[in-house]
């Protein structure tokens, strides 16, 4: 198991909230084994939870961010509350994958990000979806959504998003060679229901066509 994905593990198995491992690493547990390098690591949460995750990070000791568009960031405490339909970057100690400068807006900050590779845990980010009932929701309004018991599962007891899910997300920047990769990775050995549901939802959002559906 990649001692990244155990830190991780560690950092939120007491957080009260529900949480998955998305993104790259996803897909490395889905297929139980690494499969490439990654930048940083993606935790999926949800708006319901967004209190509760940053409560749990500032605890931590961790430095929360929220994603403000245009490269800037606007930084959090216990008195300032996130938005809705903003993600989290967090960070602790002396991290070198991100650097903040000053910004001409008040309260917030430009950063810069640096593909070096992640080394130890000092940057997740949160990226916050939305649920219903017992449904993880991918298109509200196009009515892509993926029962909650298939959309999340399990390896060795660490939550990860299902690999048709992610790789849906991930269709969205089809010409990324690491993305391209992990739908070659992924799409193989994952089962016929999930394939079928991994294509139903390219046919909703790429009503025209997409490369992956060929």
């Amino acid at each position: 198991m990649n001692e990244l994905i155990l830190a991780a593990n560690h950092l939120l198995e007491n957080a009260p909230v529900s949480w998955a491992v998305c993104g790259g690493f996803a897909i490395d547990l889905f297929l139980g084994k690494e499969t490439r390098a990654h930048g940083d690591i993606d935790i999926c949460v949800f708006e319901k939870d967004r209190e509760n995750i940053l409560k749990h990070m500032l605890k931590n000791k961790w430095q929360v961010y929220e994603f403000r568009g245009n490269g800037k960031v606007r930084p959090l405490n216990a008195a300032l509350s996130s938005e809705p339909g903003r993600n989290l970057m967090c960070t602790c100690g002396a991290c070198e994958l991100v650097k903040f400068y000053p910004c001409e807006e008040e309260q917030l900050l430009w950063y810069e990000f640096f593909h070096t590779g992640l080394k130890q845990l000092d940057y997740v980010e949160f990226l916050f979806n939305t649920s219903m009932e017992d449904a993880f929701i991918f298109d509200k309004s196009r009515g892509i959504q993926r029962e909650m018991s298939k959309a999340i599962l399990y390896h060795e007891g660490i939550p990860y998003l299902a690999p048709e899910i992610v790789l849906l997300y991930k269709a969205s920047n089809a010409d990324n060679a690491e993305y391209q990769y992990d739908f070659e990775q992924a799409y193989i050995h994952m089962n016929e229901e999930q394939k079928s549901w991994f294509l139903q939802g390219l046919d909703t959002l790429y009503p025209a066509g997409h490369k992956w559906r060929e």
